[in-house]
């Protein structure tokens, strides 16, 4: 089998770099961050709209089917209640 000199593999690596770090637009839910003020208003509102029993926790029961939490409630629930608090609540919508 032959050696392929490294240079020449150098050479195709940085080829391929460009490839690797190419813009793919605007993905849906990335991309930059809104204002602190404005993300802690929307994460509120969310909570008050979650929250139907108005209690001051979201349970999974009052999550929507399909809901984007629903596979993260877990890693939210700290105290493993099995329901998230105003602040559980906006440590892991912070993290979708």
């Amino acid at each position: 089998m032959k050696n392929i000199p490294a240079s020449a593999l150098l050479f195709l690596s940085l080829l391929a770099a460009p490839a690797f770090v190419q813009d793919h637009g605007s993905h849906a839910g990335h991309g930059a961050q809104p204002a602190a003020k404005k993300a802690d208003a929307n994460t509120d509102q969310a909570f008050d709209r979650l929250d139907r029993n108005r209690d001051g926790f979201v349970s999974k029961a009052e999550l929507p089917e399909r809901h984007p939490l629903l596979p993260h409630f877990g890693m939210g629930d700290k105290n493993r209640d099995g329901k998230l608090d105003r602040k559980e609540f906006a440590s892991v919508m912070a993290m979708l």
